[in-house]
């Protein structure tokens, strides 16, 4: 071999060393970036306070582990009054009215004088009286007209309500006599039982729960639509997370796991049977893990903004 080819064959494997060596840096480069780019998906779940941001934060956190399921079935309906609460008071002798003493809206005590009239048969005065206490919902008469049967005063006590929620085929089974129901419509609510369970009837496909709701202090109105929340049976479940631990982010439900004293990762949730106060857990979290119940809307917040942050 003579000088020139040794001196092509030297050139040679020095340009295939130096490309390999190139493409060996490439795919270091490329590693090291993925690793880059899962580190900071990692870190982008984590939340880091402070001293002073974790007091601020006001957060207060629970152990993972058994719990029980309460279970409820909302129903929906209106509420109604007693139909033996509202009085239909009728003259009971044609006469003129000489005198009306209650007004639309006015509360009144039983036997109390509503409206006096002049008989046409007996050529004397008699009174109408409130055959119970109660208010004053119509009046249908004025001094000096003429009246025979008709009815001049309706009187109604509210003091209590029936809610008849509707219960359909599918949750026929679920529900029953005895059972505690909470009635709530507008910010109120008023913790009762089911009464009793009749078919609507008129062929209506569902049953009628009723339920006594107390209004002595008139905060509930006759034909207000309401919804009742009817406790179930609750079951143990082996691993349960505080409901109100549990956020959404990025499509997920997640919970906020600490780590450490001020360090806080969210986890992804697979969740089973939800509860009323409690849900169960399949995957995410391990028993005796401690995770944040209240205030986890903070840390949710806290990433959302570091991720918008990165986004710029």
């Amino acid at each position: 071999m003579n000088s020139k080819q040794e001196h092509d064959r030297s050139c040679g494997i020095k340009a295939l060393v130096a490309a390999l060596l190139f493409l060996a840096c490439l795919l270091l480069g490329g590693v090291a970036t993925a690793s880059d780019d899962d580190h900071h998906e990692a870190e982008t779940r984590v939340v880091e306070l402070s001293e002073a941001g974790l007091a601020n934060a006001a957060l207060s956190t629970a152990l993972a582990g058994p719990g029980e399921l309460d279970q409820q079935v909302t129903l929906y309906g209106k509420l109604l009054p007693e139909p033996t609460s509202v009085s239909h008071i009728r003259a009971r002798y044609p006469g003129v009215v000489s005198g009306v003493k209650v007004h639309i809206g006015d509360t009144v005590k039983k036997d109390q004088l509503l409206a006096s009239i002049h008989s046409n048969e007996s050529m004397r005065e008699y009174q109408l009286r409130a055959p119970f206490a109660g208010m004053v919902i119509a009046k249908h008469a004025g001094p000096g007209e003429f009246v025979s049967d008709q009815v001049l005063f309706q009187v109604a006590d509210y003091s209590q309500l029936w809610a008849e929620l509707q219960v359909f085929p599918a949750r026929i089974r679920q529900v029953n006599a005895g059972q505690t129901v909470v009635i709530a419509s507008s910010g109120e609510s008023f913790s009762g039982e089911v009464r009793s369970l009749v078919p609507a009837g008129n062929g209506l496909p569902y049953a009628r729960a009723r339920v006594l709701v107390e209004n002595s202090a008139g905060r509930w109105t006759p034909g207000v639509f309401v919804e009742g929340r009817v406790q179930l049976e609750s079951r143990p479940a082996a691993l349960a997370v505080d409901n109100r631990a549990l956020q959404e982010l990025d499509g997920d439900i997640v919970i906020f796991v600490q780590t450490s004293p001020h360090r806080f990762e969210a986890r992804t949730l697979q969740l089973g049977e939800r509860g009323r106060g409690f849900s169960e857990v399949h995957s995410g979290i391990n028993p005796g893990e401690r995770y944040v119940v209240e205030n986890s809307y903070l840390l949710k917040a806290e990433l959302e903004k570091s991720a918008a942050g990165h986004g710029h």
